[in-house]
């Protein structure tokens, strides 16, 4: 029983609406039908029986009164004894002889003139019944086939479809539409969830990139303070020093020098913008290609980038013949950022393997350096990292974890027993 319900209600709502009218029409000519019947058997309940034979005696009193008496007689069948007519004087009975009357035989056919007036009515009501109810249980099929309909099929995800359209309009997306249904009306709340989802997951992913703005520009700020306090220091100085004559000409060549290197600092933080800008404008652009052949490919340059710093490049794959979907310009940036930054801290050597598994371009970057600072670690990949020699910024790192988002994936940072770990992760 239950799996019939199942099946009805999991029924495509064309389907569903052809088989309720069906039934709705069924159940309309049926009612129909039974109040015609019984309409026509109470009309002919009503007329007259066709079979019934009066048999009329007619005499005349002396008095000149008439006197009739009507008998009904069985139709086809002979009479055993004259009926008699039946007087009564100073309240005595005397029967009148009969011979002397004169007697008719009328048979009374079914007709409606024939008919008292409280049975001429109910049959005309009959009658009007008979065309009346056809059209009122049509009607009323009409308006309970479209209700239920409406009940059944309608109702529930109309009303789901309506409270996640006013929570989207509040900008609320931490809900979840589910309608258990497998017909039309279930195939749009789903088609509304995967809608709402992607509205979820882009809205999350812009008030991340948000914050990692604000973050990103809170460190800079952070790091800005420290040459433009170095240039304004030297200013006051170099200006207090020439009102009063006493700064020598080496002292001048020396702050002209440090003010030389704060100007580069700071042209470095604008070109670490710029850098960050034009990664989130980068188009992608997949091609098919296979996976090894690509592999080949880019570690061989930066094979020869690593023998001209002395340090060996390892490099060990897990890879198929299967063809992946990459854009090559964005691997190849990811990787040369990564290896450039793995560079600066390796002593004698970086390892990267290549694992392809489900779909997902899997790439190790393990250097044999000290590894990264704990505070680094500790920011979970939401700001601009600052550490290594000369006060580098690590935007190499910032960058490549924008293109890996844009590929479809991730960049992961972590510390193993060698050194510095970089996974990173593509969607191929």
């Amino acid at each position: 029983m239950e799996s019939l319900k199942s099946k009805w209600s999991n029924l495509p709502l064309s389907r569903f609406f052809v088989l309720t009218v069906f039934f709705s029409t069924g159940i309309v000519v049926l009612l129909s039908a039974l109040i015609i019947s019984f309409c026509i058997s109470f009309r002919y309940w009503l007329l007259p029986d066709s079979n019934a034979v009066y048999l009329t005696i007619e005499k005349t009193l002396a008095d000149g009164t008439v006197t009739t008496q009507t008998s009904l007689l069985q139709y086809g069948k002979d009479l055993e004894q004259l009926p008699v007519l039946i007087n009564e004087e100073d309240g005595v009975l005397v029967y009148e002889d009969i011979s002397k009357a004169r007697y008719s035989v009328q048979k009374i056919e079914k007709s409606f003139d024939k008919l008292s007036p409280k049975r001429k009515f109910a049959y005309q009501i009959c009658g009007v019944l008979m065309i009346i109810a056809p059209a009122i249980l049509a009607f009323a099929g009409i308006i309970l086939c479209g209700l239920y309909f409406y009940r059944k099929k309608l109702k529930q995800p109309l009303e789901l479809l309506s409270c996640a359209t006013i929570q989207i309009a509040r900008q609320n997306l931490d809900f979840e539409l589910r309608y258990n249904c497998n017909d039309e009306m279930g195939a749009l709340c789903d088609s509304f969830e995967k809608m709402r989802n992607a509205l979820y997951e882009n809205n999350k992913a812009m008030w991340e990139m948000l914050e990692e703005r604000q973050l990103m520009q809170a460190s800079v700020a952070h790091d800005l303070r420290n040459p433009i306090a170095i240039i304004k220091g030297y200013t006051e100085y170099l200006d207090a020093g020439l009102k009063n004559g006493t700064i020598r000409y080496e002292k001048i060549g020396h702050i002209v020098n440090n003010l030389n290197m704060a100007a580069k600092r700071l042209e470095q933080y604008t070109e670490s913008f710029r850098l960050l800008n034009q990664s989130e404008e980068t188009p992608l652009h997949q091609k098919t290609v296979l996976a090894k052949e690509v592999i080949i490919n880019v570690t061989q340059d930066f094979m020869l980038l690593t023998q001209q710093n002395d340090i060996v490049l390892q490099v060990t794959q897990d890879l198929s013949d299967e063809k992946i979907q990459i854009d090559i310009a964005i691997l190849y940036r990811i990787l040369e950022n990564i290896i450039n930054n793995a560079l600066r801290f390796a002593k004698k050597q970086i390892d990267i393997h290549f694992m392809l598994s489900k779909s997902v371009l899997s790439i190790t970057v393990i250097d044999d350096g000290e590894g990264f600072p704990l505070e680094v670690l500790k920011q979970k990949k939401k700001r601009i990292w600052t550490s290594g020699k000369n006060e580098h910024m690590g935007i190499g790192l910032a960058v490549s974890r924008l293109l890996c988002k844009k590929h479809g994936g991730s960049l992961e940072l972590s510390n193993t027993t060698n050194g510095a770990c970089v996974k990173i992760n593509l969607t191929v």
